[in-house]
């Protein structure tokens, strides 16, 4: 492991206390301070737990890697030519809130530098009795046994006798049921091979959840834990993964740390910070407690006539009795006015705990942390403005583009199960690339070159999350929509002037109702014909006289709506099958 770091025997000469230029002769070693006695250097398993600790004491560290893990989860970019699946796994995705797993990731990565995480399908559990082989859904057996060894006693509802059943898991088709499992990292066991970076994972089975699994007569847990899992506890073994189903990804590590496959928490590299800032905030927390109100003095008042004062000739046990009364009538009535024979000196003592706090060097630590976590400030007190700071938020971006990579990763990982349930074709999911710092500038340059006819418009549309085929689609039944409606509307105002001249008594060489006659006569011919043979009619009719293709086509509309209606009474007066 880390043993090198923690060994004085192999660092340089002097490096450790004991050792190099005389004891007079040397300075105090700079590089071994308190913080450095808390290090865990030869154990990966306690830098692990360091990272669990800094999680839950520091709450500004929690909040900024849990704002890192968000600012790259961007909508979904799926490319699959089946526009209907595509659609599908849009609706698959959604149902499984993918955002707020990808949000679960992005933070386990961040603050253990690794994550494990494992997709399954999900299962339904059969029992099968030994006797007659009948096979009960255990939703349906709800009077089966359940034992400390994982044994099931059910009463067959086919042969009546009450045996022990096997367990029969099949894989489930509700997507429901399709687990995404992120794995503790102190729980997982690596098996590393250094020259050719292959690696094998085992779960190390908890304690307290093989209790909580293996509890009599439970109906929970006999339900939803894994076989493999049950089998893994009895015989006393480490659970290994599927590599197919099981991901690892881990920050980048320096070569020279022995960390047999796992990589060394972000946090460990400032754990120095850490410590200093903990200080800072002890500290803080004891001048709050000991500065921040004053310590208030009430004593007696000095006379400058020393043979007349008149405390002289006073009993302090009696003078301190009357304060006390003093002071405990003004805590019932503040608003009381009080009296005493003899003047008192009242002093505040403390109170500096404003002056006193290292506010400013807490705040110092906290800014250099967030910077060795390539995190702008402005970003973490979301005052980002990204015209002012668009170089900035381009190196945020770039160096976390391993957070891009693996969420593409689950996604695309995630689809293939979601597809195989769902019988979809292979469609490759990921994120749409997140780019705030070059948006308004990019967007700016392709919106003119799509202007000038100088690129496809599909780059445009695709920037905004626009699928090119659809929008095409779209605006072609937009605009034939659109010309349907204005001829419409041409052959109304047409009608209406026919039928005003006629009032009128101007001589026309054919009248409305003449029109609409006709119209209804046409109609009724071409309703019995197919939709082809009818288009082609009116189009005919259309390209001749496009008032009587609109009378026709309004007339075909009201048959086909007196149609629907009669069919439906006819369904509703039939009688119901016995």
């Amino acid at each position: 492991m880390l043993l090198d770091l923690a060994n004085a025997q192999s660092g340089p000469m002097g490096f450790f206390p004991g050792g190099g230029m005389p004891k007079g002769e040397r300075y105090v070693n700079p590089f071994y301070g308190v913080a450095h006695k808390y290090l865990p250097y030869t154990n990966i398993d306690h830098m692990l737990w360091w990272a669990n600790h800094f999680l839950l004491r520091f709450g500004f560290y929690r909040a900024a890697l849990f704002r890192i893990s968000n600012y790259f989860i961007t909508s979904l970019n799926i490319e699959c030519e089946d526009s209907g699946a595509k659609k599908k796994y849009e609706e698959a995705f959604d149902d499984m809130q993918w955002k707020q797993v990808l949000a679960m990731s992005g933070l386990n990565l961040l603050a253990y530098s690794n994550l494990f995480v494992s997709i399954n399908q999900g299962f339904d559990r059969f029992l099968s009795c030994p006797k007659c082989s009948k096979v009960t859904n255990i939703d349906k057996a709800p009077g089966y046994k359940f034992s400390e060894k994982a044994e099931y006693l059910y009463k067959c509802p086919h042969c009546k006798t009450e045996y022990k059943h096997a367990i029969i898991d099949k894989p489930s088709k509700d997507l429901d049921k399709v687990t995404v499992t992120f794995w503790p990292p102190r729980e997982i066991i690596t098996r590393y091979e250094e020259t050719t970076g292959e690696s094998e994972y085992y779960w190390r089975i908890p304690e307290d959840y093989k209790k909580k699994v293996l509890k009599k007569d439970n109906r929970f847990f006999s339900k939803k834990t894994p076989r493999v899992v049950y089998d893994s506890i009895l015989q006393d073994r480490l659970l290994a993964f599927n590599p197919k189903n099981f991901i690892h990804v881990k920050m980048p590590t320096p070569v020279g740390i022995k960390t047999d496959g796992k990589s060394i928490p972000l946090c460990m590299y400032l754990f120095d910070d850490f410590f200093m800032l903990k200080v800072l905030q002890r500290f803080n927390e004891a001048i709050c407690f000991e500065d921040i109100v004053p310590f208030r003095v009430i004593a007696m008042g000095q006379e400058g006539n020393s043979q007349a004062n008149p405390i002289l000739h006073q009993s302090a046990p009696q003078w301190r009795g009357a304060v006390e009364r003093m002071i405990e009538e003004h805590r019932r009535d503040p608003g009381a006015y009080h009296t005493f024979p003899f003047p008192l000196d009242y002093k505040q003592l403390g109170g500096e705990g404003k002056t006193l706090a290292p506010v400013e060097m807490i705040n110092a630590a906290v800014a250099n942390i967030l910077n060795a976590f390539n995190i702008p400030q402005e970003l973490y007190t979301m005052t980002l403005q990204v015209q002012a700071l668009g170089p900035a938020l381009r190196l945020f971006e770039n160096s976390w583009s391993v957070l891009v990579d693996t969420y593409n990763h689950i996604l695309d990982h995630w689809g293939s199960v979601v597809g195989k349930i769902r019988g979809l074709p292979k469609a490759k999911i990921g994120l749409t690339p997140v780019t705030i710092s070059d948006d308004i500038e990019r967007k700016s340059i392709i919106g003119q070159l799509v202007s000038a006819n100088a690129i496809a418009r599909s780059e445009l549309l695709n920037m905004y999350g626009f699928d090119y085929r659809e929008q095409v689609r779209k605006k072609i039944q937009e605009d034939r929509d659109a010309k349907e409606l204005q001829e419409e509307e041409q052959a109304k105002d047409q009608l209406r002037q026919m039928a005003e001249q006629g009032g009128n008594g101007q001589q026309q060489a054919v009248s409305p109702q003449d029109v609409l006659q006709q119209a209804q006569q046409i109609a009724q011919e071409l309703f019995p014909m197919d939709a082809a043979g009818r288009r082609q009619k009116l189009q005919e009719i259309k390209q001749t006289d496009a008032t009587l293709y609109s009378a026709v086509k309004q007339a075909l509309e009201e048959l086909t709506s007196q149609a629907r209606s009669q069919g439906a009474s006819q369904a509703q007066q039939q009688p119901a099958p016995a």
